[in-house]
């Protein structure tokens, strides 16, 4: 008995790390107005769906996505899966800022 009563403990107490943060204010703009990128001299806008999924470039790519406080995290089958990037806070429709990716610097327009 004490046993299971230890092992509810431990899961009660390893839940909240489990759990995802709620979005930055940017975040929201963006899946709500969606948002254009820069990448390596092509721009294309994304388009975010409350349903958990995106679009981007013109339909040439799509996916999921979920937030988790400032990341916004993506995945493309067959490309990429569960790729996190921070956005900054604070930011809203017409802001333009920089962000890293594993291939470089991208910038970003709130739309």
């Amino acid at each position: 008995m004490k046993l299971k009563t230890l092992a509810i403990a431990a899961v009660l107490c390893a839940a909240p790390a489990f759990a995802q943060a709620p979005p930055s204010d940017t975040l929201k703009t963006i899946v709500e107005k969606g948002m254009t990128l820069s990448v390596m001299g092509m721009e294309g806008n994304m388009d975010f769906k409350t349903d958990g999924t995106f679009s981007g470039f013109d339909g040439q790519f799509a996916g999921t996505y979920k937030l988790d406080g400032t990341k916004l995290c993506l995945t493309v089958p067959g490309m990429i899966e569960n790729q996190c990037t921070e956005y900054p806070v604070g930011k809203k429709s017409g802001d333009k800022f920089m962000i890293a990716a594993d291939f470089g610097e991208m910038e970003v327009t709130v739309r």
